[in-house]
């Protein structure tokens, strides 16, 4: 089943005001996510679905101001909270962007790292994965996080994960292994699960063409 931005965007207008609220317990592997970049000062980096930044100010101060991050969202909302959130903060190395992954283009930039954090569309997309990856960095570090089925013994639970979801994933395609299509495209890859097993993080490199 194919993504549907349309629906996307209109679900996420209808959350974001309290959308760092909904979603504060995500907050601690989105933190091991940027941590699994192993981010070095001077840095590259691309914050894929960005929502409202959340993620910006460990990355900053991991990457310091010599740096760039670059971090687009297809939500003009999400992404107006975002912007907020760097004026706010003063930052003058954020380039924030408002696009859909498979259309996005970084000009001259080429990140070192890539962060993939709750982007589940995203990763279940061929043509945004064949975009955002085509224009990294040779070896570029990739982390990702999110939600992830149990096994199918537990469907009480996934009944509930599947319901839960339906305002942030308009794809369910590999629920079960959100990570399925990013794999193959990397090397040292590496996967675990989190808290009580809904959560994962999954690293790797960016393998060579």
């Amino acid at each position: 089943m194919p993504s549907n931005p349309q629906k996307s965007v209109a679900d996420y207008r209808a959350i974001a005001a309290g959308y760092d609220r909904r979603t504060r317990l995500i907050n601690a592997i989105r933190l091991d996510a940027v941590a699994a970049l192993d981010l070095r000062a001077g840095d590259s980096v691309l914050d894929a679905g960005c929502g409202t930044g959340f993620c910006f100010a460990p990355v900053l101060e991991r990457i310091g101001p010599q740096g760039r991050l670059l971090a687009f969202d297809p939500s003009p909302d999400l992404l107006g909270q975002a912007r907020v959130r760097v004026a706010d903060a003063g930052w003058k190395n954020v380039h924030l962007i408002e696009s859909e992954a498979q259309k996005i283009r970084f000009s001259e930039i080429k990140p070192a790292a890539l962060l993939f954090s709750y982007t589940h569309d995203v990763l279940q997309s061929e043509a945004a994965l064949d975009n955002l990856l085509g224009q990294a960095a040779p070896g570029a570090r990739v982390a990702l996080c999110g939600s992830v089925l149990w096994p199918g013994w537990a469907w009480p639970v996934n009944r509930y994960l599947r319901a839960t979801h339906r305002r942030y994933i308009t794809n369910m395609e590999n629920f079960d292994r959100p990570w399925a299509k990013i794999a193959p495209r990397l090397e040292d890859f590496r996967v675990s699960r989190q808290g009580p097993g809904w959560r994962y993080l999954a690293s790797g490199r960016l393998r060579a063409p």
